[in-house]
């Protein structure tokens, strides 16, 4: 669960941190008992929001925020160059680094990871558990906690990793640690790897600019379900026909293509290990005016938004039965209003979501500015300025600002009316 998230130097963000506590002091009366969560209960008695829907005009660094968490996720799953994944304010020089650094908790512990990184080097990177530090780098610098040591992975042997295979022999860090560790190193210790794991697997992000391929989504569930592809199939199936969708059924073709092979139809996907190039067919069939079963090809002939649908369903049952945080930008893209509202409640009910799972998602929808769906603290208003560059105000913000706001409140209309800024001013 993703308790707090900070960005500094980031695209449009100059200094930001992100709050997805519940603010709203005492819990509703009854709130156990009720379908709809406030909130989730967290370790150490903290209580954090299901949702996260930010709110505000075009171009005021809304997607920057999703990217933010997404590119620290991508930093630690694939490695790559840092020039390719410094991306710093070009408004404001004000740092000449960028942070970032997530708390969030696992397994009943809260956990602190933080990276402060430019185009050439890690300038620090550390990991904290309870407060206390499981490790420090700054400038090839190390601290190690004993609980992390032992006979096999000295303080001599971390640091000749952090040396040999995270620097550039110059005296620069150019790899994460965690990185390393995690891929080369698992057995080092269950803190370092539970670490890694949580962002390369807990944590998933869906662009807007992004094609979300089925087969993708098919295979990120079924990891969650013995890697049982055609069960995985079958449940998404089932998910986008309880949403209205008029499928009787899907069904995905694979072919291992052979070197140089063209593809005759579909998608294609390389395995990065192997090379080993798939093409994926998919299908699916309606009932016609006589009850007989027609054919159509899927990604052709079925509507965008039940394509993105589609994907989109493995994504959240994904991140539902593994209590994963799933950021999707601009949610309401090619969605009717109340399939947007059904994805966001399935987030807020119980029975959909047992382990805690989280959804934050940018949006200018405002059909669920709605006090039946998200609270105070679950929605955030965006706003950019050139010196400050992008902020965040949760409502939960404004009302403790001294604002008469509350859950009962009709938010939707007092959003539009600029009531709490947020909006673009057209003036043409």
């Amino acid at each position: 669960m993703l308790s707090s998230f900070s960005v500094q130097n980031f695209r449009s963000i100059l200094d930001l941190k992100l709050d997805f506590s519940y603010g709203e002091g005492k819990a509703p009366n009854g709130y156990q008992g009720q379908e709809i969560m406030p909130f989730i209960d967290a370790p150490q008695h903290r209580r954090l929001v299901p949702c996260m829907a930010f709110f505000g005009a075009n171009a005021s660094g809304k997607t920057n925020i999703l990217k933010a968490i997404g590119k620290l996720k991508n930093l630690l799953r694939e490695g790559g160059l840092l020039s390719d994944s410094f991306e710093p304010n070009l408004l404001n020089p004000k740092f000449s680094d960028t942070t970032f650094a997530a708390e969030f908790f696992m397994g009943g512990e809260r956990f602190e990871y933080r990276i402060t990184y430019n185009a050439k080097e890690i300038r620090r990177e550390s990991l904290l558990k309870n407060g206390k530090s499981i490790f420090n780098i700054e400038s090839l610098k190390t601290a190690f906690s004993p609980h992390i040591l032992s006979s096999t992975y000295s303080d001599d042997k971390l640091s000749d990793i952090l040396r040999v295979e995270c620097s550039n022999g110059a005296g620069r860090q150019i790899k994460l640690f965690l990185h390393r560790i995690g891929l080369a190193y698992a057995g080092l210790h269950a803190d370092l790897l539970n670490t890694f794991s949580y962002f390369k697997d807990r944590i998933i992000y869906y662009g807007n600019e992004e094609a979300l391929p089925l087969p993708f989504s098919v295979e990120l569930l079924a990891s969650t379900m013995g890697e049982d592809e055609v069960a995985a199939l079958r449940e998404i199936t089932d998910v986008v026909r309880r949403l209205d969708i008029d499928i009787a059924a899907i069904n995905i073709i694979q072919k291992e293509l052979a070197p140089n092979e063209q593809p005759q139809f579909g998608i294609v996907k390389t395995n990065p290990e192997t090379g080993a190039q798939h093409a994926f067919q998919i299908t699916s069939t309606h009932k016609d005016i006589s009850g007989n079963l027609a054919l159509f090809n899927f990604m052709e002939q079925e509507s965008a938004g039940t394509q993105r649908l589609a994907g989109l369903v493995g994504l959240i049952l994904y991140a539902l039965k593994t209590g994963g945080v799933l950021l999707v930008d601009e949610l309401e893209c090619s969605l009717h209003p109340l399939l947007m509202r059904e994805i966001v409640l399935m987030f807020k009910k119980r029975r959909f979501n047992p382990y805690g799972a989280q959804l934050i998602v940018t949006t200018h929808n405002t059909d669920i500015l709605d006090d039946s769906i998200l609270r105070l603290s679950e929605i955030a208003l965006v706003r950019k300025t050139t010196s400050n560059g992008t902020l965040v105000r949760r409502l939960i913000d404004i009302k403790k600002d001294g604002e008469d706001v509350r859950n009962v409140t009709n938010f939707r209309k007092q959003y539009l009316a600029g009531f709490y800024s947020g909006i673009p001013h057209p003036a043409l």
